[in-house]
């Protein structure tokens, strides 16, 4: 009976895991890196700024103040999202820790070694092909929109 009982909470422990999992793909904005489905931030160190992925915003400084918008400031559109490397947090208000930030993960700028959700061949993303922010940067590549030069896979932290 307890064997019984062990395993019916193994099994459903292991349910709400992949239901959380899943819902956080489709969550992921389609510039994402692959392989961080469970990322809530990215800190960009090209930009200097944060993306909060599930309020859908980008986080950057004004006048030494953070501010959120759902979409990238004209000042940040010379950048390529889907090129950029992105480095996934999950801490609460992660840019609250921007100076520790930018110290440990400047060595990322101007790298381009991750190859973006968008991109990926993997059918977990597939979801992801329609997502919310999917066609926002599409014109920035080739007309058939898969982009260029993001083969690479490894860069992970």
């Amino acid at each position: 009976m307890v064997l019984l009982v062990a395993t019916g909470l193994l099994f459903a422990g292991r349910s709400q895991a992949q239901v959380g999992v899943s819902v956080n793909i489709g969550n992921q904005p389609a510039w994402a890196p692959e392989g961080y489905d469970d990322a809530q931030y990215y800190y960009i160190p090209d930009m200097g700024m944060y993306y909060d992925v599930p309020a859908h915003q980008f986080l950057y400084q004004r006048n030494r103040r953070w501010v959120r918008t759902a979409v990238l400031p004209s000042s940040y559109q010379r950048y390529d999202l889907y090129r950029v490397h992105k480095v996934p947090i999950n801490q609460r208000d992660a840019y609250r820790f921007y100076d520790r930030d930018r110290q440990q993960y400047d060595q990322y700028k101007g790298r381009y070694d991750q190859r973006p959700i968008r991109d990926s061949r993997d059918d977990k993303y597939s979801q992801n092909r329609d997502n919310w922010d999917h066609n926002r940067f599409r014109d920035r590549h080739d007309n058939n929109g898969r982009g260029r030069g993001h083969d690479r896979r490894d860069g992970r932290q």
